[in-house]
């Protein structure tokens, strides 16, 4: 066997997340990793495991899951679980969770801030309240006026609009979501502009605007981007503006899910059946290409819940669990948490031992985190301390398939170095040709340096997958170095 060049497995991670199922191996950055699970990008050139999950006080709604989440201001926040078909809504008062208000239906239920008021929407039975202070009402009176919302439907049947929707709007409220009568799926109400005094009034009969009933498809959310309000469909997007509205939609994407839309520094965000999409003002464009595996194996169930939330650089959304199929066999993510960076534009995957159902920013008086509401009744800080709820973090990644000298040529390494800081716990194999059992590499990478001596066996192409789990500072993987591999061409028979 002939000498080959040293090879250089390092800058992992700089292209992030790449499917084989979504791209040819031969196409595959050197840069870019096959699997990367509860591990992250975000120090150019290395991959280490992400933070945890730390529970904000007790358990606020035994095994119950959050479908509510919205931050009221002043260090304050309100959060709605739901059991038994009944949904409780509880505030954040100091370091505990306090109920407020209980029997809005089981649906899920939005939040805006308008005139210093905190207004809620949804509910299989709730027509719009507003926050008091201390509990939500639909008999506040002014400045917000939900008593006002009273219509008469064309067979002379009175009843309190029920949105599902509300978002703000050059200086006033926009409404939609009302099923229960034709075509009220597709009917935008709008108040009052905010008068001098603070003040908005409501005439349900005549202010608003039927959007193309016809089209067949009710609303499923509202978001103010730059100067439009986007109407949200579960295929399409209407874009309002003062000055009218498409009479049809131009964007023939759109959204089963309100909670998946989340606007970054380069657009808006959002989930349709077909993937993941970013919206900047022109056609949405798909980003979600390279885990396009992942986002398919989304159950149609779970399209409704998707939630999204935030953190400076990076877009999540929360999925729920997925199986994928591997070369052997399927793997399955629990409580599957994807992530985009939008700088880099690059993806990872991010497993919980319990599903997110909400997350937002929580600003306090000193500080700025993520607050995450569970399935499992527990409120809980997103990207915060080293375990998830006292569990340890599970981590791995995979690379690429590598051939060096070229597939044809049978290799051997016989001088490997791994390169790790706090890599306790880190474990590295290998995997040869045609997708043998994984091979554990000894030791284990408990140093900056670990050095192996003629470990693999002969191959024409070889990859590497990392493993470990700790509840300790993060480990971080930095590459490997192979300084002697040797190789020669070998014909079959």
């Amino acid at each position: 066997m002939q000498p080959l060049p040293r090879q250089s497995i390092r800058n992992l991670g700089v292209r992030g997340l790449i499917r084989q199922q979504s791209v040819d191996d031969s196409l595959i950055p050197d840069e870019a990793l096959t699997e990367i699970i509860n591990m992250h990008c975000d120090r150019i050139g290395a991959v280490q495991s992400r933070p945890g999950l730390t529970a904000i006080g007790a358990t606020v709604s035994t095994t119950n899951p959050c479908i509510g989440l919205h931050n009221e201001g002043s260090s304050s926040a309100i959060a709605v679980f739901v059991a038994s078909g009944s949904a409780t809504i509880y505030q954040r008062q100091g370091a505990s969770w306090a109920q407020i208000g209980k029997g809005v239906g089981s649906g899920a239920l939005r939040f805006v801030d308008f005139a210093q008021r905190t207004l809620m929407f949804g509910g299989s039975e709730n027509s719009m309240q507003v926050f008091s202070g201390s509990n939500f009402s639909t008999n506040s009176g002014n400045p917000i006026n939900p008593d006002d919302m009273w219509y008469v439907n064309g067979t002379g049947v009175g009843a309190y609009a029920r949105p599902q929707y509300g978002e703000v709007y050059k200086s006033r409220i926009y409404l939609t979501g009302d099923t229960n009568y034709v075509p009220f799926g597709s009917r935008l109400w709008f108040s009052s502009v905010i008068s001098s005094s603070g003040i908005i009034t409501w005439s349900p009969q005549t202010d608003y605007v039927d959007i193309n009933p016809s089209d067949g498809e009710n609303f499923t959310g509202l978001k103010r981007f730059s100067l439009e309000l986007l109407c949200f469909k579960p295929n399409y997007i209407y874009r309002f503006r003062t000055s009218g509205v498409d009479p049809d939609p131009l964007i023939r994407v759109g959204t089963r899910s309100q909670e998946s839309v989340i606007e970054g520094k380069r657009g808006l965000y959002f989930h349709h059946d077909t993937g993941f999409y970013r919206y900047s003002g022109g056609y949405p464009e798909e980003i979600s290409r390279p885990i396009d595996d992942i986002v398919k194996a989304i159950t149609f169930g779970n399209y409704d819940d998707v939630a999204g939330w935030k953190d400076g650089d990076h877009i999540y959304w929360s999925i729920g669990s997925v199986t994928v199929a591997e070369a052997k066999q399927s793997v399955t993510y629990t409580s599957c948490v994807v992530r985009f960076t939008e700088s880099s534009e690059v993806w990872t995957v991010y497993s919980y031992p319990t599903t997110i159902n909400r997350g937002m920013p929580f600003v306090t008086g000193t500080s700025k985190s993520i607050m995450v509401g569970l399935n499992t009744g527990v409120m809980a800080e997103f990207n915060k301390g080293n375990a998830d709820l006292g569990e340890s973090i599970k981590f791995r990644a995979i690379t690429k398939w590598y051939e060096w000298g070229g597939i044809e040529n049978q290799k051997e390494i016989q001088q490997m170095i791994a390169i790790a800081e706090k890599g306790q716990g880190m474990q590295l194999m290998y995997q040869t040709d045609d997708y043998t059992d994984w091979v554990t590499i000894s030791p284990s990478l408990d140093k900056l340096l670990t050095y192996y001596d003629k470990n693999s066996k002969k191959f024409h192409r070889i990859r590497f997958k990392l493993t470990g789990s700790s509840t300790n500072e993060p480990p971080v993987f930095l590459g490997i170095e192979i300084p002697q591999i040797s190789g020669e061409f070998v014909k079959n028979g």
